[in-house]
C-alpha cells in the first residue's frame, strides 16, 4: 500500500496506489492552457483581478512555468484578493524532481511568448451561450489530443496532465452534469466561499439552449455545448496513453470532469476504465473543501483521486499561509506537482515547502524578462 502521509489516497485506493507508486518514473509534465469567455463573468473567476487579466492568465502562468518569469503581463497573476498564482508551486516542486515541462496551447485569448505545442487557436464562449465551440472544432482538438498522447506515452512512462482555464470549473460542472452526474455545489473555487449558485445559472441557461437534458450520451456535443478547448484535446491526450502508462490528471474538479469524459468515451476504446492506469491527483485544499464535495463527486464517478497535503502554514509568505485558509487551492498541477517533488526527492515535505518559499522569492514582484530564474 503506497506511503500517504503526504499524499492522501481519496477513492479507488488500488488504483491510486499504483499510479503514485508509478509517478516518478519516468514522468512527463504537460501544461494545457484554454480560455473561454465564461471566465469574463463576475465572481466566476479568481484566477486574475479583472476580466481583462484573466483572459492573459493562461499565457502569464505558462511563461512563469517555463522561465520564472512573465513576458505577456508585468507581474504573476494573482487573485482579486491579491494572492499569487499556484505557479510559484509547480515551478518549485518541477525543478526539485527534475522535469522539464512542455506547454500546450488548446486554445486561449493571448498565446505565451514561449516555445510550446499549437494545438488549436480558439478559445471557447461562454457556457451560458449552449454552443461553447464547434462540434468539428472539439473533434479536431480530441484528435489531436489522441496522436499527441501516443507520440508522448512513446516516450514517458507517466504522463502528468495540467490545466490553466480561467472559468474552468464552471465549464466542468457543466459537463459533469451533462453527462449525468449530481455534481452542483460540489465543484471546489479558487476563493474561500464557493459561489454555487452564480455557476449554476450559467450552466442551467447553456444546458438548456443547448436542449442537453442530464445523462446525454454523446460527450463531444456536451462539450461543443457547454466545454472549453482544453478539455477535448486532455480527453483525447490521455485516453490515448492510459493504454500503455500510466496518467496523471493533475488538478480538482475540471480534472474529475475529464476522468468522467474518459469513462463515457472508454468503451469506444476498448479500455477497462476501473482496471486503466489513470486517476486525479489534486491538493488537500481541492479535495477536502468545506464548502464543496469533491470526495463524494470522485466515488460517485468512479475515478481514483489523491490529494497532497503540505503544511503551508510552515511557509515563511502569507501569500502561501493564504492557501490554507481557502485562497487559490490549486492550479497548474500544482498538487500533482508537489507529489512528484516528494517522491522524487526523499519524501522530505521541509525540503519540500523550503524549496517553494524560494521560489516564491525569486518570482513573486518580477517585473521584467531580465530577471535570473530561481
Amino acid at each position: 500500500m503506497f506511503d500517504n502521509g503526504f499524499v492522501q489516497v481519496v477513492s479507488e485506493r488500488q488504483q491510486i496506489d499504483n499510479l503514485l507508486t508509478d509517478m516518478s518514473n519516468s514522468c512527463g509534465f504537460y501544461l494545457c492552457l484554454g480560455g473561454t469567455k465564461t471566465s469574463d463573468v463576475a465572481g466566476i473567476s479568481a484566477a486574475g483581478a479583472t476580466p481583462e487579466l484573466r483572459r492573459l492568465t493562461p499565457a502569464a502562468d505558462a511563461e512563469a512555468l517555463l522561465l520564472g518569469y512573465t513576458k505577456t503581463v508585468e507581474k504573476l497573476p494573482v487573485s482579486p484578493s491579491g494572492i499569487v498564482s499556484p505557479v510559484v508551486i509547480t515551478r518549485a516542486c518541477l525543478q526539485l524532481a527534475g522535469i522539464s515541462p512542455q506547454v500546450i496551447n488548446c486554445g486561449v485569448f493571448t498565446a505565451p511568448q514561449i516555445p510550446l505545442f499549437e494545438a488549436g487557436l480558439t478559445p471557447a464562449e461562454c457556457v451560458v451561450s449552449g454552443h461553447a465551440m464547434t462540434l468539428n472544432m472539439v473533434i479536431e482538438l480530441f484528435n489531436r489530443g489522441f496522436d499527441f498522447g501516443i507520440k508522448e506515452a512513446a516516450r514517458k512512462k507517466t504522463i502528468a496532465i495540467a490545466e490553466c482555464v480561467p472559468g474552468g470549473t464552471t465549464t466542468a460542472l457543466a459537463v459533469l452534469v451533462g453527462l449525468g452526474y449530481e455534481a452542483n455545489n460540489s465543484m471546489s473555487s479558487s476563493v474561500p466561499n464557493c459561489n454555487h449558485d452564480a455557476r449554476w445559472n450559467l450552466v442551467e441557461q447553456g444546458l438548456k439552449i443547448a436542449r442537453i437534458e442530464s445523462g446525454h450520451s454523446k460527450p463531444f456535443e456536451i462539450l461543443a455545448a457547454v466545454g472549453d478547448p482544453m478539455q477535448p484535446f486532455v480527453l483525447g491526450m490521455a485516453l490515448a496513453a492510459c493504454q500503455t502508462v500510466s496518467v496523471i490528471l493533475a488538478g480538482g474538479s475540471q480534472m474529475l470532469a475529464v476522468y468522467a469524459l474518459c469513462k463515457a468515451l472508454s468503451p469506444d476504446y476498448a479500455i477497462e476504465i476501473s482496471k486503466a492506469r489513470i486517476g486525479v491527483v489534486t491538493t488537500k485544499w481541492v479535495a477536502f473543501d468545506q464548502n464543496a464535495g469533491l470526495v463524494a463527486l470522485s466515488a460517485q464517478i468512479g475515478a481514483p483521486f489523491a490529494a497532497s497535503c503540505p503544511n503551508f502554514w510552515l511557509s515563511r509568505h502569507v501569500g502561501l499561509q493564504a492557501y490554507e485558509q481557502g485562497h487559490v487551492k490549486e492550479g497548474i498541477g500544482a498538487g500533482a506537482a508537489m507529489a512528484l517533488a516528494y517522491l522524487a526527492f526523499g519524501k522530505n515535505s521541509s525540503l519540500l515547502i523550503s524549496k517553494i518559499d524560494q521560489s516564491y522569492d525569486s518570482m513573486v514582484g518580477t517585473l521584467c524578462p531580465t530577471h535570473q530564474e530561481a
